[in-house]
């Protein structure tokens, strides 16, 4: 049957164009070039298919374009099925004699014989054959194109020196030089206090890179009593962020509704007090649907619905949003970036769009410097961002992109929402040693943060914890290793 016919050739149809595309992505092997690759391709077979252009309207230099096009014969073969059927053959063209079907065939140039139709059904399923095959053949024999982007980090570099020195001393025989006169080591005990000396040094080496003690500063803070601030090149004003008895409400859902619940309003935070100060890192924690994210939504001002009440206040004064909006940066869970800029670039475009005109562009491009400095990518300052999972930078660079765009605009107060999730202990480390750099330049800066380790949980000099309601239990310091916190809950009944 016609139907048959029709549904057997948009088959092949579908299946030709799925072929093409992937053959087109095999061979171009990257997204940027398959788009442009895919776009002239569809120009090409549309223009030249006989649809748009008839054949005999098509230039001549490209009228071989026209028979090598594989939607041309999928063009002719649907439209003699339709034509071929009897509402057409059956009535007479205005000459009389010719049948109403085969004189559109002939308006449009399409063939006029029945059989172009099989012929067009084993052309695309010719086409269809073969671009698999090519596609298969491109995954097998072509690379990617350019050399995989290994980025190395600092750190990353120092402990595989650490590491190949270590291997180094195990594979050289340990000889002592003494008065020109060679003599082997056959004390066992010097050997092992040899090794365990330099293991010592490596954990030590290690712990202050990922260790989180306030990173470099931590000896200075050690023997001065007082971590050491990084200076800025565009100035700020600190601001503390303080907030009592703030309530969020939501209309209640109808599914609540439905279920016997009377309220008009669903409440979300409840009577939450508490504040934030410049220098200090403040985790804001609590179990899944406690309102972490919600109450930090609300006090930057990113809720677009639902009733808000209560006091918020800016360094004592009452809190405008247009105002706090250019004092403020909002780090999301999710990194989105251009992937086809390096970080610096990314940066750059963060910065000019964002500071005031009164910075100078030499200014802007110095700031961009430091802040790259401050979260320590730098050395990464013309890598390709990417596309995760795929190429460019790792996870852990990619939140500390993240957290340098927010850096740029120069805000007084920065809120990150759960900086550390989906990291490993070692990227997570990194991650919360720049956001400790970021805090050492006098910022206010709260983080959301879930289940974290215990070396994450007292890299945090505060805490605000809450529970399932929106309800504050806890908010004060954390003490060292967490002693304030823990004798708080020790003390209730």
């Amino acid at each position: 049957s016609r139907f048959f016919k029709q549904s057997l050739l948009i088959f092949f149809i579908q299946q030709m164009a799925a072929g093409i595309f992937r053959l087109i992505a095999g061979v171009c092997r990257t997204m940027i070039m398959a788009n442009i690759g895919g776009a002239l391709t569809l120009l090409l077979i549309f223009l030249l298919g006989g649809f748009i252009l008839p054949k005999d309207q098509i230039p001549v230099w490209w009228r071989w374009g026209y028979w090598i096009s594989p939607l041309s014969y999928g063009y002719n073969a649907i439209v003699i099925n339709e034509m071929f059927a009897p509402r057409w053959m059956n009535r007479r063209a205005s000459d009389g004699s010719t049948s109403l079907g085969i004189a559109v065939l002939k308006h449009f140039d399409i063939f006029t014989d029945s059989y172009w139709y099989w012929i067009g059904v084993g052309v695309v399923a010719g086409f269809t054959l073969l671009f698999n095959v090519l596609f298969t053949f491109a995954l097998m024999y072509l690379n990617p194109l350019g050399k995989p982007q290994a980025v190395i980090s600092k750190e990353e570099k120092m402990a595989m020196e650490m590491k190949a020195a270590h291997e180094k001393g195990r594979a050289v025989s340990r000889t002592t030089y003494f008065n020109g006169n060679v003599f082997q080591r056959t004390s066992s005990s010097a050997d092992r206090n040899s090794r365990t000396e330099m293991m010592t040094q490596r954990m030590s080496s290690l712990s202050s890179l990922y260790g989180l003690n306030n990173n470099k500063d931590s000896t200075q803070q050690i023997t001065t009593g007082v971590a050491q601030k990084r200076g800025m090149v565009l100035p700020f004003t600190p601001l503390a962020m303080s907030f009592d008895n703030v309530n969020y409400f939501v209309d209640m859902p109808p599914e609540m509704k439905e279920e016997g619940v009377t309220e008009d309003r669903l409440q979300l935070l409840r009577d939450v007090t508490g504040a934030f100060r410049p220098g200090i890192l403040t985790a804001l924690m609590g179990v899944s649907g406690a309102g972490k994210t919600t109450l930090m939504d609300v006090l930057a001002g990113r809720k677009t619905g639902g009733y808000i009440e209560g006091d918020i206040r800016i360094s004592g004064f009452p809190k405008n949003q247009d105002t706090f909006a250019r004092i403020s940066g909002y780090c999301e869970q999710t990194d989105i970036h251009s992937p086809q800029v390096t970080i610096r670039e990314s940066l750059m475009f963060s910065a000019f769009l964002r500071l005031p005109k009164e910075v100078s562009n030499q200014q802007k491009m110095a700031f961009v410097d430091e802040v790259m400095d401050l979260v320590e990518l730098d050395n990464l300052k013309d890598a390709i961002v990417g596309i995760p999972g795929v190429t460019g930078l790792s996870t852990e660079q990619r939140k500390r992109l993240t957290i340098a765009v927010e850096l740029v605009a120069n805000p007084s107060i920065i809120f990150m929402d759960e900086p550390t999730s989906g990291l490993d202990a070692r990227a997570a480390a990194i991650v919360m040693r720049t956001v400790r750099n970021t805090v050492n330049t006098g910022r206010t800066v709260v983080c959301t943060i879930h289940q974290p380790s215990i070396d994450i949980f007292e890299s945090f000099d505060e805490l605000l914890l809450m529970k399932r309601g929106g309800q504050v239990i806890y908010a004060g310091p954390l003490g060292h290793h967490s002693q304030k916190i823990i004798e708080y809950f020790e003390v209730m009944p």
